[in-house]
């Protein structure tokens, strides 16, 4: 447990995580696949009509709804995380974000935190999330890289 003043901060176990983790990834990927059903039937128009040109409006605005779930994701860790320390998921699993000085995260470092930390921790096969499992601080790799820890709340 780490301590800031009075208060005894208690780390976050690997489960707890996990499943906060599962939960907004389940939010994050209805948001994308109610946007995925825009591209869907222009995709199917652009195969059966073999145009060129039109693959590659379509091809564009695949890229366009993936910077847009980019987007979405950092707006969605920045906003909650800043707000009060906890994703939906971490409400449902009683944890929460702060700073290693037990303050609380800016929108941009939750966004940050969310997007390019956790596409880090994902990078090879997992194992920046799985980290927190071994570390003697329970810190995942995109806790390290923006100087965060997960507290039950």
């Amino acid at each position: 447990a780490a301590r800031k003043g009075r208060t005894i901060m208690v780390k976050a176990g690997f489960l707890a995580r996990f499943l906060a983790f599962l939960i907004d990834g389940i939010m994050l990927s209805i948001i994308s696949w109610l946007l995925s059903l825009v591209l869907v039937p222009f995709m199917g128009a652009a195969d059966a009509t073999n145009s060129n040109m039109l693959a590659i409006i379509i091809g564009g605005v695949g890229l366009v709804i993936f910077v847009i779930l980019i987007f979405l994701q950092f707006i969605y860790f920045g906003y909650l995380w800043s707000k009060s320390g906890q994703s939906l998921g971490m409400k449902v699993t009683h944890i929460k974000v702060l700073r290693r000085d037990g303050t609380g995260l800016s929108f941009w470092r939750g966004g940050f935190r969310g997007t390019l930390g956790y596409w880090v921790s994902g990078l090879l096969f997992g194992l920046g999330f799985i980290w927190a499992a071994f570390d003697g601080r329970k810190e995942a790799w995109h806790d390290k890289l923006f100087d965060t820890t997960v507290v039950v709340a």
